[in-house]
């Protein structure tokens, strides 16, 4: 009987007891976009991309 409770508690034991993999993590710091605004402020003229106001034509400026 004893060796049926011993083969039981074999069973019952948890897999390996390894911790889960956390996601990797990048080792660079993320790039940050640049950020391009109307020198007027005109509504909707930020982009990511340098180019003109859609506005105003002016030139967008670089902000960050």
């Amino acid at each position: 009987m004893s060796a049926l409770m011993a083969s039981s508690c074999e069973q019952q034991k948890p897999a390996a007891t390894a911790a889960p993999a956390a996601p990797a993590k990048s080792a660079a710091t993320p790039a940050v976009e640049a950020r391009y605004e109307c020198p007027m402020g005109c509504a909707g003229s930020q982009s990511t991309k340098p180019g003109k106001c859609p506005t105003c034509e002016m030139e967008l400026v670089k902000k960050s």
